[in-house]
């Protein structure tokens, strides 16, 4: 019952943070891509990249280098192989946060919630 109740906790945490987030109007900077490396992670990273192939994009703002790993885009990576002008989302505030990672992450806070809602109605059936 211990192990519920920290498991409901966690996740309405998860959730309110993420409304919260969703809420707060970001303004997005556009960055040209100066280097770009495909990488496949199976120890270290953000979870929610961690099963795909993501790339490693390196880029400046403000006169700082900075880079950031964001999920596998393939026309992403086909525009920078070609040696075109590519460019990705940033956050100004968070340089290393890349557009593409918050909509990656928005889909684990359903997952959550998904799984929370089904562990509280298991737990109620058992006691009934």
């Amino acid at each position: 019952m211990v192990v519920l109740l920290i498991l409901v906790a966690l996740s309405i945490v998860v959730i309110f943070t993420a409304l919260a987030q969703s809420k707060k109007k970001r303004l997005w900077r556009q960055v040209q891509v100066e280097r770009l490396t495909k990488v496949k992670q199976h120890t270290a990273g953000p979870i929610e990249m961690l099963s795909a192939s993501s790339l490693l994009v390196e880029f400046t703002f403000d006169n700082k280098k900075y880079s950031c790993q964001t999920a596998f885009k393939q026309s992403l990576y086909d525009s920078f192989c070609a040696n075109k002008a590519t460019y990705i989302f940033i956050d100004p505030e968070n340089p290393s946060q890349c557009l593409d990672n918050t909509f990656e992450k928005s889909r684990y806070v359903k997952l959550w919630g998904i799984s929370t809602l089904l562990v509280i109605i298991c737990s109620a059936l058992s006691y009934l």
